[in-house]
């Protein structure tokens, strides 16, 4: 956005900030017009502006007062602070107030002022938008045809839709809530079953396809889908359940219909086999296309130098549990000094888990742009998938980590959307670990949830380091007398190889992983990228 014919509002009384800020504006072609907090809404209502200029009369509660009431005086308008460099916590405290920027007037300078400026326009558009989609989205909250709710932890139904209520039977939601008091005794058929329902929400925080029994009011019994999470609270303490309801009786009733006529789909076999051989070159196409998705060749970095003398060199094993697979991941060359790293696993194996990952595919092309920021760049393919797939009626658990290295300065900045911690090989140290979110909580998966925040996460790599992305199908495996082979195993397996050279690690490391199962193969698919940091290049 460019800064010409932008009208500015500043608020306050420092008149050589002000000044400066009018000429800065003048230079290309803008106005600037001044008043204080007492006239704002004269002001506001005489001319139309661009942005205000906020100069708040103390750094404290009074000041971050003044800014919400200016959002509220003028809400389409972005509020840009100004204030001193040295009160650092009232800068942080201004944007939970409404401001959309903050500019200290010892470090003033035209091009801060510009950027600002068009920053702050740019996130308050953004913003409004937000703001009109969340309404558009509780206007159709009670008419969706999936029941909605949320329970406290120990029973009880905090909140409904109209849908919920009407599939337990119930007139409204109120009257859902007032009725069932206690879920495991007056709502599932199965004693216990309730139990087992809190027992998966503390091992996982999410569950999907939890399939139940339950009596309406009515006391008639019905088959009932859940998927649902856990909302904690800073300490890690469960505040609430909330998630989605469908009514899938009749499915369960075509499901006994299909075993009641098995007997009789037995007799075509040879028809069934005709079909079954086009549907196996059907899917060996699909697989040879699936194969092309994936990189052919990895870019070097900085570009001009030859694949030997990269800074950073990749190597990748693919394994396809059936004829393709839900796993999927992707190297690409930000700019000549950074790379972008993506890995994705979709739930099950086969095609529907495998039309996702080509959705995914498709959508990180497209969000290119924003993939500079991990965080960022999940939080925008989040809010594509989940518009995709909430239109199916079905949502499918899709895990995804993705970093951003830069060879120049070392600094990698990491996001994790519900995927296996990758590894920091550190072979200088003789260390392996796994990489954690700064906060140290789990974030959820891809494509269940409208806008959940993803946080980035940055850390120093150096040359000798060595980033090991892999997916579950990896390590849940089943050895002998029903032994797992669990992440903590697989670290210390990476480590007895740690001096091997990346190519001869993985390949290793599969076979060690192949000889304690009990099938010696794996029974999911497994997608294995390595990113090794070997030189800076001069």
């Amino acid at each position: 956005m460019d800064s010409e014919a932008l009208k500015i509002l500043f608020v306050g009384r420092d008149e050589h900030f002000a000044h400066a800020a009018g000429e800065v504006l003048r230079e290309t072609g803008g106005l600037l017009e001044k008043t204080d907090f007492e006239h704002v809404a004269a002001a506001l209502s005489a001319n139309s502006f661009s942005a205000i200029l906020f100069e708040p009369t103390t750094p404290n509660a009074a000041g971050l007062f003044q800014i919400t009431s200016l959002t509220f005086q003028a809400p389409q308008l972005p509020v840009i602070v100004v204030g001193s460099i040295h009160d650092e916590g009232f800068a942080v405290e201004t944007s939970n107030a409404g401001a959309q920027g903050y500019l200290a007037r010892e470090t003033f300078e035209p091009h801060l002022l510009r950027r600002t400026i068009r920053c702050s326009i740019e996130r308050q558009i953004e913003r409004v938008a937000l703001v009109k989609e969340k309404e558009n989205y509780y206007g159709i909250f009670d008419h969706l045809i999936e029941g909605i709710f949320r329970t406290t932890p120990d029973g009880q139904y905090v909140m409904a839709n109209i849908a919920l209520a009407h599939i337990y039977g119930y007139n409204s939601p109120a009257d859902l809530i007032a009725n069932i008091t206690d879920i495991a005794h007056s709502l599932y058929v199965e004693p216990g079953r309730r139990g087992e329902f809190v027992e998966l929400m503390q091992g996982n925080d999410i569950i999907t396809g939890f399939e139940s029994q339950i009596y309406r009011k009515d006391k008639t019994v019905i088959w009932i889908s859940e998927n649902c999470r856990a909302v904690r609270d800073a300490e890690g303490k469960v505040i609430y359940y909330e998630g989605t309801v469908e009514d899938i009786t009749e499915r369960k009733y075509a499901e006994e219909q299909i075993r009641r006529t098995t007997a009789e789909l037995s007799r075509s076999r040879e028809e069934l086999r005709a079909k079954n051989q086009v549907m196996e070159e059907n899917l060996r196409m699909a697989r040879e296309i699936q194969l092309t998705m994936l990189p052919q060749q990895y870019p070097t970095f900085p570009m001009e130098v030859p694949l030997e003398q990269s800074a950073f060199q990749f190597v990748h094993r693919y394994h396809s549990a059936e004829a393709v697979s839900g796993d999927f991941f992707a190297v690409s060359a930000l700019s000549d000094d950074e790379t972008g790293v993506l890995i994705c696993d979709v739930t099950g194996h086969g095609i529907r888990a495998a039309l996702v990952t080509a959705m995914i595919r498709a959508l990180a092309e497209e969000l290119k742009p924003c993939a500079a920021d991990p965080g960022f760049f999940l939080r925008k393919l989040n809010s594509d998938l989940f518009n995709i797939l909430k239109t199916t009626g079905s949502p499918m658990l899709t895990t995804a980590f993705y970093f951003v290295a830069n060879w120049r300065t070392g600094v990698m900045r990491f996001a994790n959307a519900g995927h296996p911690k990758p590894l920091l090989v550190r072979r200088v140290e003789n260390s392996v670990t796994p990489l954690s979110n700064a906060s140290g909580h789990g974030q959820p998966a891809l494509g269940l949830f409208d806008d959940p925040p993803y946080e980035t996460t940055e850390v120093q790599i150096a040359p000798g380091d060595l980033i090991m992305l892999f997916t579950d199908g990896l390590y849940e495996v089943q050895g002998a007398n029903e032994e797992l082979y669990s992440q903590q195993r697989l670290m210390l397996d990476v480590k007895t190889l740690i001096a091997k050279p990346v190519s001869q690690l993985f390949d290793e490391l599969l076979e060690t992983v192949r000889a304690f199962s009990v099938s010696h193969e794996f029974e999911d698919d497994v997608c294995l990228v390595g990113m090794d940091f070997v030189q800076k290049p001069k």
